[in-house]
């Protein structure tokens, strides 16, 4: 006879959103709440350390919700995470061979900081750390899923490891490719083919960055520039033809960079291994389906144009987190589509503001034509000079939720 686990919640993805949602759910309900979390990769498969560190922005929003999440050791989360973050104190805004620009200070806007940037890895290995601490959690990987059945009542996730687990819920936090949605029978549509690729490394710069981000617009595409701790920069650059600029020596790489950016840092002078990753925007057709809920890139995939897309997930966490501890602890069945409504009802503003405001600064800032350029340049112009401006503009990336 089939053994058969039962959880109240399956979230399919083990990343840092699936991850949070765990860590959130679990603290919500003092550890009251059956979670498994499957994840297909073993954690060494998709980590990379030192210089060539993977690095993720987090709002100021998110930073703040990530201190509201109170772990097992009465530490939050974030407590955890700051130590091993580098602040941003100060972002620079330019469109180069143009003379607009503009400049945000965090002390404008009365805060300490606009965001962190913090390496994927030492975050990751905090979020298993502290889901370790919790035995509500059973955390599968590498595991792959052989089918996902709904039934009226429950969900059935079968293993190819021949174990069965079955769930009120199924989460997707899976990513742009989603198993979840597409069991769910629910579309990923690719909206817009940006015709661009960003290419992502890190980089020592000569001088001292200060904890100031740059977001510099180029004919190519925009190049954002990070800081990190040890003084290192992470770089994302996004470019119409990425063979040519994958294929140079570092040294060359670093030339043609410096030629694009500029010399506010000083010389480049060393770079880190160099990932390519085409984008476009994608948009699950909806977000929820009979007991499945979808979070973060396996909801949206958006262009890192303003570094949004991992902030905006952990909005949709956050929601759904609490919709979802409320309902457990008044007994409530976790699946019904009435509950996972609300969730799609809450999230649906915000992600349609962040997506509309990325999608709109790539069309504004990738188009050549002489109206375009000249009018954007007065836009940056005009902020520099108006704080109302900028507060409008800095407002949504700040990722602040309403409480």
């Amino acid at each position: 006879m089939e053994q058969i686990e039962h959880y109240d919640v399956i979230i399919v993805g083990g990343a840092m959103a699936g991850c949070t949602l765990a860590l959130a759910l679990s603290a919500q309900t003092q550890g009251t709440m059956r979670i498994a979390l499957l994840e297909k990769q073993a954690p060494q498969q998709h980590q990379q350390s030192g210089f060539d560190a993977r690095c993720i922005a987090l709002s100021a929003g998110t930073c703040q919700q990530l201190a509201r999440l109170t772990l097992p050791n009465t530490q939050s989360l974030w407590q955890q995470i700051s130590p091993l973050a580098c602040p941003i104190e100060h972002i620079h805004v330019s469109d180069k061979g143009h003379s607009g620009l503009v400049e945000f200070h965090a002390d404008e806007f009365q805060l300490k900081q606009l965001g962190a940037v913090v390496a994927l890895q030492p975050m990751g290995e905090i979020l298993l750390a502290a889901i370790k601490h919790y035995d509500n959690i059973d955390y599968f990987s590498p595991m792959n899923i052989a089918q996902i059945q709904f039934d009226k009542e429950r969900v059935k996730i079968s293993l190819k490891n021949h174990r069965t687990l079955s769930c009120q819920l199924i989460i997707g936090a899976d990513g742009t490719q989603s198993l979840v949605a597409k069991s769910a029978n629910i579309a990923i549509n690719k909206v817009r083919d940006y015709q661009q690729t960003a290419i992502i490394t890190n980089l020592q710069v000569q001088q001292p960055h200060q904890q100031r981000a740059f977001e510099r617009f180029t004919a190519e595409g925009p190049l954002a520039l990070l800081p990190m701790t040890d003084n290192l920069m992470s770089l994302v650059w996004c470019v119409k033809d990425p063979q040519y600029l994958m294929g140079l020596t570092d040294d060359a790489f670093l030339a043609r960079l410096q030629q694009h950016f500029g010399w506010r840092l000083g010389k480049l002078q060393q770079c880190g291994k160099r990932f390519a990753y085409p984008l476009a925007l994608y948009q699950a057709s909806q977000h929820i389906h009979h007991r499945t809920a979808l979070i973060g890139n396996a909801a949206q995939t958006l262009h890192p144009i303003a570094g949004q897309g991992f902030n905006l997930g952990i909005r949709d966490v956050i929601c759904l987190a609490k919709l979802l501890s409320q309902a457990f602890i008044q007994g409530q069945d976790l699946g019904t589509y009435a509950l996972l409504k609300q969730y799609e009802k809450a999230r649906q503003a915000d992600q349609t503001q962040l997506i509309n405001l990325t999608d709109g600064l790539v069309s504004l800032f990738a188009n050549t034509l002489l109206p375009l350029q000249i009018g954007r340049n007065l836009g940056l112009m005009a902020m520099a000079q108006s704080h109302l401006l900028k507060q409008h503009f800095i407002k949504p990336t700040l990722g602040w939720l309403a409480q």
